[in-house]
């Protein structure tokens, strides 16, 4: 069976760890050609070259962009995947963190596609990290449901320009993923004993959740699709809750929340 992704060019955000890195070694398999662009680099030989750079910072994503274009000319694959996230109520959020985690997981990731969308070759793909929050807004995680609904729907109109150049794109939307992600969400919490248990009660089911690649092997196979999803929901009981939105009163969700929640 001929590989179709053998040859081809990606560039992913936060591939250092976690599922960036997972994805990054599903495609190394497949014979890309991988740059990553994260806070951390690694080391790890399966790239091309890492840039060890804030996707936040315009201006350093900008001399990273532009020397990928200089030595490769087009890309093929775009992964959106580098995140950050708080954990707390609202009121206890420093307005820095609200600030830094739409930077981190919204514009960023709006202003790198940006960059890169002229020298994507017709045909390509992009891809973007979202979450199940984004579909069912989780207390304690206001900001971070905010962000990644954002992406998402960032992503559904982006599909509708580009469809004349036959680039798809989608959002893959992870439920429980056990990850790193889970120790360095930045917490910013009060006394409230809802908070604490709501937050305790999350972390609980990630560090139960599926492995970074699981949710790769999934992506990668997604990704080879002729006509790939515009959103698809990963892990655990994902495509259950995915059903539960469809069928169910936003009122009825939220109650539902509430009800493991608080």
């Amino acid at each position: 069976m001929k590989n179709k992704l053998s040859g081809k060019v990606a560039v992913i955000s936060g591939g250092s760890s976690g599922i960036g890195l997972a994805i990054s070694k599903r495609l190394k398999a497949e014979n890309v050609k991988i740059y990553d662009i994260s806070k951390v680099v690694s080391n790890d030989p399966i790239f091309e070259k890492c840039f060890e750079c804030d996707i936040s910072d315009d201006a350093k994503v900008k001399v990273v962009v532009d020397e990928i274009i200089k030595k490769e000319g087009k890309i093929d694959l775009l992964f959106c995947n580098a995140g950050f996230g708080i954990g707390g109520r609202v009121e206890n959020a420093s307005v820095q963190n609200i600030d830094k985690i739409m930077n981190v997981n919204l514009l960023a990731h709006m202003k790198m596609t940006n960059l890169f969308l002229k020298n994507i070759n017709d045909g390509g793909r992009i891809v973007f990290t979202g979450s199940l929050a984004s579909i069912i807004p989780l207390p304690y995680q206001a900001c971070y449901s905010a962000s990644k609904a954002g992406i998402e729907s960032f992503s559904r109109a982006l599909s509708t320009e580009l469809k004349p150049r036959k680039i798809k794109v989608l959002t893959v939307m992870p439920g429980d993923i056990n990850t790193n992600f889970t120790a360095d969400r930045v917490k910013e919490t009060g006394d409230d004993k809802a908070e604490k248990r709501g937050i305790e009660k999350m972390e609980k089911s990630e560090k139960k959740g599926k492995t970074p690649d699981f949710v790769a092997k999934r992506v990668l196979k997604i990704v080879k699709k002729k006509n790939p999803p515009l959103r698809v929901s990963i892990g655990g009981t994902s495509k259950f809750i995915s059903f539960l939105v469809k069928i169910l009163p936003i009122k009825t969700l939220n109650y539902l929340v509430e009800k493991i929640y608080i």
